[in-house]
């Protein structure tokens, strides 16, 4: 894709033919490189109403137009930028035709988009940025060998650049040349061995071979440089039995960077993925411990919920939700709820999400499932109707229609949403739901076929033998139905009372061994505390601290001790972590408030106005804010004399509820003991 940059940093150089730029093109220019699209765009229509042959103009407004994904209004300028460029810019020209092909590729048309990258190729061939985009549109037609070739050009042409080998081994990667594919990332390692995708990269080609201690090693890599997105994802692919290579790997990295809470987010991932979930809840915990982030409280909540350990559950998404209060938090402890047997509660939750994003039809889903398991079967079935009307082709929405219009006695119409829930989900698999509508239509055994399928997608999964439990029950065999609710039950399906409440199972309840066989799975629940000390129990006690605050220039300064220094620090919901400028991090360390193995490294960190600078991070091992004392707290250190002192969420988020009284000038903190 040709960024928006790549052409406005084109135009500064392009743009001379003129004697002397304008003043609206040279304002636009400028305010395009400070990221001021509007500003800009207000700069070009000017420029293209004065100087209407300007094509450089409507090739910036092309660029401005596609980065905000206004892709019609961009074809339409880059048109008029390719008629109106002059023929002797034939870089310029290049660069136009790689914007329309990638504005033809969004749109689907490959077609089309082809002939324009090789006319650009022709005009510009020593501009790798094209190249490589006509090379990647190859690839993802799958013409390989023609890919090849643009990228065996690139690597002649420009040895020094990395792109040309990497695609070299994602093409080689997807022909199943494994090998190929790691010398060719090779190549690219061999040019910046700081490349994060190189390792990644690497790393999948090596877990295709089944070398696993190589790929980890390659993923590790990747993760430790920048937090590589690839190589998180990869964590999840290798398969369950290495799943202790893997901690291991990841336990050796938290011990060497004891303050950084990434390593143990990622154990808690990968234990969570593997549906070990009490390990997932100790690993979130530390990593809590190191940098109290929300998102932590969220996944130890889920958890817990997998579980079926609802108390700690929800104890775990309140806190959640009182230091940020999102729609996925709520939504989790709907669920919560409604699995717990608080169904009202958990419909007033969905009313609540509903309220803030009434165009988001998953929550009318789930409310409708809700009320249809209160029997509130009119209200569930206005639900479905509603998530229907807003996703059209979620097939379980169509399920609990056909299901509610069963109940109210309107066959037809109930038919004919069973025949929409088959049309939609013809793939087995773990959010399959068409065994139930062939059942309802009549096709019992096409209906055991596609169960069976979508229980070989993954044999792990509890839930697909629970689905294999209602639908034996709704077929009358009750005998499969009990040994498939053992099966599900035994690989950890937590949901007791929906279990005992699902019209699914109304005959299956009638056994004496249904209730006898649940007391014995969920005596087998056993409860982790919340807090991270497993002999304590939790405490509801809370405590009231008072802090008093001077305001100053629309900010609040309070009084902080860091390692029993006191600080003036401006008090901060939206930052992330505690911040000081160079000034008191170097008083600090000369007067023995902070000692070397205090240092941790370095981190890059965005500021309020966006800007991403690298600052040193810094253990506080002690911070009494109004008596209240965190061990342990991550901070940055700011290269810039003059940065103010900022306490943001790593301690915030560890103190508890926060109010602010203005009249009284003063920061109420409830904290619990």
């Amino acid at each position: 894709m040709l960024a928006l940059m790549s052409v406005i940093s084109l135009q500064v150089t392009s743009f001379a033919q003129p004697k002397k730029r304008s003043y609206n093109f040279t304002r636009a220019v400028e305010e395009a490189k400070e990221g001021n699209n509007t500003k800009a765009m207000e700069f070009l229509t000017k420029e293209v109403s004065e100087n209407p042959k300007n094509g450089y103009a409507y090739m910036c407004m092309a660029a401005i137009y596609e980065e905000e994904k206004q892709y019609k209004d961009a074809m339409q300028n880059i048109n008029v930028a390719l008629k109106k460029l002059p023929k002797k810019d034939k870089k310029s020209t290049a660069m136009a035709l790689t914007l329309r092909a990638h504005l033809f590729t969004t749109s689907g048309d490959t077609v089309r988009a082809l002939p324009d990258l090789e006319t650009a190729i022709n005009l510009a061939p020593d501009e790798y940025e094209i190249m490589d985009s006509y090379a990647n549109l190859l690839y993802e037609l799958k013409r390989y060998d023609d890919s090849d070739r643009i990228y065996n050009r690139m690597v002649t042409g420009n040895p020094a650049g990395i792109n040309g080998y990497m695609g070299l081994g994602r093409n080689a990667f997807f022909r199943g040349k494994y090998d190929d594919a790691v010398k060719h990332y090779e190549g690219a390692l061999r040019l910046d061995d700081s490349y994060s995708s190189g390792y990644a990269f690497r790393g999948e080609s090596y877990l295709k071979q089944g070398k696993y201690h190589e790929a980890i090693d390659d993923i590790i890599k990747a993760l430790e440089i920048d937090n590589d997105t690839k190589a998180f994802f990869l964590l999840f692919d290798f398969p369950d039995e290495q799943t202790k290579l893997v901690v291991t790997r990841l336990k050796g990295m938290a011990a060497k960077d004891p303050y950084e809470a990434y390593w143990w987010y990622y154990i808690g991932q990968v234990y969570n993925e593997h549906k070990h979930y009490a390990e997932a809840i100790k690993a979130f915990k530390k990593a809590d411990e190191i940098d109290s982030y929300p998102d932590f409280l969220r996944f130890i909540a889920s958890c817990y919920y997998e579980l079926g350990d609802y108390g700690n559950a929800l104890l775990t998404i309140n806190e959640y939700i009182r230091q940020d209060s999102d729609e996925k938090g709520k939504m989790l402890k709907a669920d919560i709820l409604g699995d717990a047997g608080d169904v009202d509660s958990s419909i007033a939750v969905w009313d609540e999400i509903i309220e803030s994003d009434p165009d988001y039809f998953f929550p009318y889903y789930r409310r409708g499932f809700m009320k249809d398991n209160a029997n509130r079967s009119e209200e569930a079935l206005e639900d479905y109707d509603m998530a229907i009307m807003l996703e059209p082709d979620y097939a379980y929405a169509y399920l609990g229609r056909g299901d509610m219009l069963m109940r109210l006695g309107r066959t037809e119409e109930a038919l004919e949403a069973y025949r929409k829930v088959t049309e939609l989900d013809t793939v087995p698999g773990d959010n399959s739901c068409s065994m139930y509508a062939m059942l309802a239509l009549g096709e019992k055994d096409k209906a055991i076929e596609f169960l069976n399928q979508t229980i070989e997608s993954d044999p792990t999964d509890g839930a697909l033998y629970y689905d294999a439990a209602c639908l034996y029950s709704r077929i009358g065999d009750l005998g499969k139905s009990m040994s498939n609710l053992r099966i599900a039950l035994e690989k950890g399906y937590p949901r007791y009372h929906h279990v005992r409440n699902d019209d699914d199972l109304t005959e299956l309840r009638k056994l004496p061994e249904f209730e006898a066989l649940l007391q014995e799975y969920e005596s087998k629940v056993t409860a982790i505390p919340v807090n991270n000390k497993q002999e304590e129990e939790v405490s509801v006690d809370n405590e009231r601290v008072e802090i008093p605050f001077i305001p100053e220039g629309g900010c609040l300064s309070v009084t902080c001790s860091i390692n029993e220094l006191p600080l003036n620090f401006v008090f901060d919901t939206g930052a992330s972590t505690v911040s000081l400028s160079q000034v008191e991090a170097n008083f600090m360390l000369k007067n023995g408030y902070l000692k070397r193995d205090d240092i941790i490294g370095t981190d890059r960190f965005m500021d309020a106005n966006g800007n991403i600078s690298e600052g040193t991070i810094i253990n506080l091992r002690e911070v009494d804010f109004g008596g209240l004392k965190l061990n342990n707290v991550r901070a940055s250190v700011v290269r810039n004399q003059r940065a103010p002192l900022l306490l943001g969420q790593s301690v915030l988020g560890r103190l508890g509820s926060i109010e602010i009284d203005n009249p009284g000038k003063k920061l109420i903190i409830t904290h619990s003991k």
